[in-house]
């Protein structure tokens, strides 16, 4: 009986250790596996995404916007072709140091984004939106103020030029103070023409860019507005120099309402200021024509001999 029950012991530890073992060795295998998989899954995608926080959050602080990072959508941080590598500074027609440009802006309150608090009004937006969609960070140096015509920048222009050695000058008054304080043309025109042949002593690309249209635009000054617009981007063209570029966001904003059968009053703040929504239309259809016609990649100012039609210091102020 005790014999039995020795060998029926036996047989049952039998059966138990056959089963156990494969199970055993199975699920180790499996486990093995699966936490190899596990282990380095979670891992990659944290990494990945503090290498995205990284390359996004380390971009340089700037004067004026805020910059955006360096990189262009397809060459991400990382990929080999960093923006401050040797090859990127070095390579023909490289912008600035560190792939940062410096925009001196000037004009009045349009430009400035009055009644636009959170976007930061037209060109603010323009240039941020720059940023994210090339390779370059367009640093902003807002000088442009509220009440103010072409002749108010008289004796600092060229201190600001000096100090801040832009790589871009943004020439966008607006025309209406200038119109209000009855501005003749012929000075507008001189002070328009002296800027940008400034700017182009000290060796800043010019990018003229007439204003968004405002209620004045299609009434008080309906006419004389037009005139002056038209006026001012004569005067760029008649450099006839490659570092100077128009960029007629009058005229393109007029087209827009016009085939969209649009009103301005939904756009506007008041009869002289855009509103955001205005702010942000304008900026839509200058980030699109700088896009087509202006060297985003690469802004560098091009040697060689600028023309100007009648060059004069400061102008004439009468």
């Amino acid at each position: 009986m005790k014999r039995r029950w020795q060998m029926g012991f036996l047989a049952f530890a039998l059966v138990i250790s056959a089963l156990w073992l494969p199970a055993s060795l199975t699920a180790r295998a499996a486990s093995s596996g699966l936490d190899g998989h596990e282990s380095s899954g979670p891992q990659t995608i944290s990494a990945s995404v503090d290498a995205n926080s990284t390359s996004t959050d380390a971009s340089p602080t700037g004067s004026g916007v805020a910059p955006n990072p360096v990189h262009a959508p397809g060459n991400p941080a990382g990929s080999g072709t960093d923006a401050n590598s040797s090859e990127g500074t070095n390579a023909p027609n490289a912008p600035a140091q560190d792939r940062v440009v410096r925009v001196l802006v000037i004009g009045s309150s349009v430009a400035r984004g009055w009644k636009d608090p959170k976007g930061g009004g037209y060109l603010h937006r323009t240039f941020s939106a720059l940023s994210a969609l090339t390779p370059i960070t367009y640093d902003v140096i807002d000088k442009a103020e509220p009440g103010k015509g072409v002749l108010s920048i008289r004796d600092t222009y060229v201190k600001w030029l000096e100090t801040y050695q832009p790589q871009i000058v943004c020439i966008a008054w607006g025309g209406l103070d200038d119109l209000y304080q009855h501005t003749p043309f012929r000075v507008y025109d001189e002070q328009v023409r002296w800027q940008i042949q400034e700017a182009l002593d000290h060796r800043a690309i010019v990018m003229l860019v007439t204003t968004p249209v405002s209620k004045a635009s299609y009434t008080t000054y309906r006419a004389a507005q037009q005139a002056l617009m038209e006026s001012e981007i004569q005067v760029a063209d008649s450099f006839h120099n490659p570092n100077v570029y128009v960029f007629n966001l009058f005229d393109q904003m007029k087209a827009y309402l016009q085939a969209h059968h649009e009103s301005i009053q939904p756009l506007m703040h008041d009869s002289w200021h855009p509103n955001a929504r205005g702010h942000a239309l304008a900026a839509e259809l200058l980030v699109k024509d700088i896009l087509a016609k202006f060297p985003v990649t690469a802004p560098v100012f091009k040697a060689g001999p600028s023309t100007s039609s009648g060059h004069t210091e400061g102008g004439s102020a009468s």
